[in-house]
């Protein structure tokens, strides 16, 4: 009987490693998406399987272009890790990505260079989160942004000198997953935690201001609807509106079979964008003094995970969303 155990040389077993090198082929597993007043489009994207965790940014100038996307196609930057989330600094031309790494940068575009493999170069680069920067929002516009990390730690940065100009160590006792400026607000956000807990926080001090919620599992996002109210999604699916000026008065949204992974709220009226872990994107109708309702739900546009999702400038009844099956689509909502 042949021995199953058969040992392999140390030298032939390394050789497949030595010829197992990273492919040119791009990413498809698309994290997030924002858009721009220009008309711009940012699509994040990581790679989490293999023995590589790689990531990418795509910056298109419009949605036309931007859906487009091939998983072949070169992506405008390269990562060595994964990004979760990013924005634009001001102009079109100026970017923050978050990496899985612990690394905040700050891209700018090439003006003078034609060439596709240089028209980014990183500007500012610094690692001070001990583990995956998980989300970013901006409290002043091309200056003070504030991040959400999986070591627990929140932070608000001066990005034109890429200094932390308040560190909130061990502001959650677990994962922060999310992180939201409140509206007409240079100062004051939440934060969302697998620790269970929804808290405000303002810039100019250095403890929290209030612990808004304690929920009964994890919380994945939030989005504030206005200056009072607060849209937050959990692990168990349940989506829940909370006003800061009375924090007992929780309510239920909706409730959804998977846990709520990301919330978009329409620029110009109480509609929230849902997307949770699975293929499922959903619009709820949030109006005050309202019974809370869904008004959209499609679960066939997209193959896989539906990661992030943004509004249209310009048609205002049009979501556009993305994924991990590499795509981005449209969603045609009417807002009446």
């Amino acid at each position: 009987m042949d021995n199953s155990n058969r040992i392999v040389p140390p030298h032939l077993n390394a050789e497949i490693y030595r010829t197992d090198t990273t492919g040119t082929t791009t990413l498809s597993y698309l994290d997030y998406i924002k858009i721009h007043s220009d008309g711009s489009v940012l699509v994040g994207s990581s790679e989490l399987t293999g023995r590589y965790w790689n990531g990418g940014v795509s910056v298109y100038k419009s949605i036309a272009e931007a859906q487009s996307i091939k998983t072949e196609d070169k992506r405008s930057i390269s990562l060595c890790s994964g990004t979760a989330d990013g924005c634009f600094i001001g102009s079109s031309n100026k970017l923050l990505i978050c990496e899985d790494s612990g690394a905040v940068s700050v891209w700018v575009k090439n003006g003078d260079q034609q060439s596709a493999w240089s028209q980014w170069r990183e500007d500012l680069s610094v690692a001070e989160h001990d583990n995956a920067v998980l989300a970013v929002d901006c409290l002043e516009p091309e200056r003070l942004y504030a991040t959400a990390g999986a070591d627990g730690n929140v932070k608000v940065w001066d990005i034109n000198d890429m200094i932390c100009i308040r560190n909130y160590s061990a502001a959650h006792s677990m994962i922060v997953n999310a992180i939201a400026v409140k509206p007409k607000s240079a100062h004051s956000f939440a934060t969302g935690s697998m620790d269970q807990y929804v808290t405000l926080w303002d810039e100019n001090t250095d403890k929290a201001v209030l612990d808004i919620m304690k929920n009964d599992c994890s919380i994945y996002c939030l989005a504030w609807l206005d200056e009072n109210r607060l849209a937050v999604g959990d692990e168990a699916g349940v989506l829940h509106l909370i006003d800061i000026r009375n924090t007992e008065s929780k309510m239920k949204i909706a409730e959804f079979p998977a846990a709520v992974h990301k919330l978009v709220v329409h620029p110009d009226s109480d509609k929230v964008a849902v997307c949770c872990d699975n293929k499922i994107v959903t619009v709820c109708k949030v109006e005050e003094n309202c019974e809370p309702k869904i008004i959209y739900h499609d679960r066939h546009m997209h193959s896989n995970y539906v990661r992030g999702a943004a509004w249209d400038i310009e048609d205002k009844n049009t979501l556009h969303t993305v994924g991990w099956n590499g795509e981005l689509k449209s969603h045609s909502i009417s807002l009446d």
